[in-house]
């Protein structure tokens, strides 16, 4: 018996001896002309351009990426501390950037300040969506509820308020000012807009009553990604129409994980498992790791003003310069 465990024990050893061998002398990847993959140490779920940099937001923290060379500058630290779960980048219209975390929302440029918590009247630390109102005022969404602060008062919304579920993972003002809350951190999801006086709910107009992402492109029609594993798409409304899309469409995979607008007008769709899709007038381009992106979960999405593409994903950054973009 003794010898056969030997024998079993000196072949899964060898056998690991192998696969290690195998793993160290794999041909590295080589990124097509145009395309650079930035291995950050983690997923990058929020990504924007601030002060000269490109800010990457994730399970492991935040990083400044220098946009030119996509060296990484930084890892930022607030009070002498990396930054745990950030999942929300906002840049203000007056300049300041904010940062929806594990631990609160902290604002950069004041780095003085605590980060707002529950002590200062959020409804939970752990950040899922930031937005900012008409009139300046700070939305955050969190898995317990959402809160609209005024400096460092916060007050919360929950369902018995009006919002059709405590946690709001996905959060957009539109150009009319409604407030649009997306729940895509429960099963049960939910859809909802806020004008001012009213919430109105939407949740069964949706391919899947779980939000992940809400934009408004540049024609005023308003898209939500939603879905849960291989199932969802996205959603599209002109104000009067609702329209569906999935994957039968040209989408990457059934859940839509983010969404964005090119300057060019092209519709970008990060999927779940299966990489991002993209529609430029209708023709379709489903892009994954084999054509260059550093992971298959597309979670984030920017376009920096020399054109390249930046996106975000569980395993890193990649950014897709304007003339790789031009020959897709």
């Amino acid at each position: 018996m003794w010898r056969d465990t030997l024998l079993f024990l000196l072949g899964a050893a060898l056998i690991a001896v192998v696969s290690g061998l195998l793993w160290l002398l794999r041909p590295t990847p080589v990124s097509p002309p145009g395309w650079q993959i930035i291995r950050t140490s983690g997923d990058v779920a929020a990504l924007v351009a601030y002060q000269g940099a490109i800010w990457a937001g994730g399970f492991d923290g935040l990083v400044r990426i220098d946009p030119a060379s996509g060296a990484v500058l930084e890892r930022v630290q607030v009070d002498g501390r990396e930054l745990r779960f950030v999942s929300a980048l906002l840049i203000t219209r007056s300049g300041a950037l904010w940062v929806g975390h594990a631990d609160g929302v902290s604002r950069l440029d004041s780095a003085a300040d605590p980060p707002l918590s529950v002590a200062d009247g959020l409804p939970s630390s752990h950040i899922l969506a930031l937005a900012e109102g008409v009139t300046g005022e700070l939305w955050v969404g969190t898995e317990r509820g959402l809160a609209q602060c005024v400096g460092r008062a916060c007050r919360t919304i929950t369902r018995p308020a009006g919002l059709t579920s405590d946690a709001v993972s996905a959060l957009y003002l539109d150009r009319q000012g409604r407030l649009w809350t997306g729940n895509g951190f429960t099963t049960g999801g939910a859809l909802a807009a806020w004008d001012g006086d009213l919430w109105r709910v939407y949740t069964d107009r949706l391919a899947h009553p779980m939000v992940n992402a809400i934009l408004e492109d540049h024609a005023g029609n308003l898209w939500f990604g939603t879905g849960f594993a291989s199932q969802g798409g996205a959603s599209r409304w002109d104000g009067l129409t609702w329209t569906t899309l999935t994957q039968a469409d040209g989408l990457a995979g059934g859940k839509v994980r983010a969404l964005f607008q090119a300057a060019d007008g092209a519709m970008w769709f990060g999927s779940e498992y299966d990489g991002v899709a993209r529609d430029a007038g209708g023709t379709w381009r489903v892009l994954t790791v084999a054509d260059g992106l550093s992971g298959l979960e597309v979670k984030s999405m920017l376009q920096t003003p020399d054109g390249a593409m930046w996106l975000g994903t569980e395993r890193g950054v990649t950014r897709i310069s304007a003339a790789a973009l031009g020959g897709l």
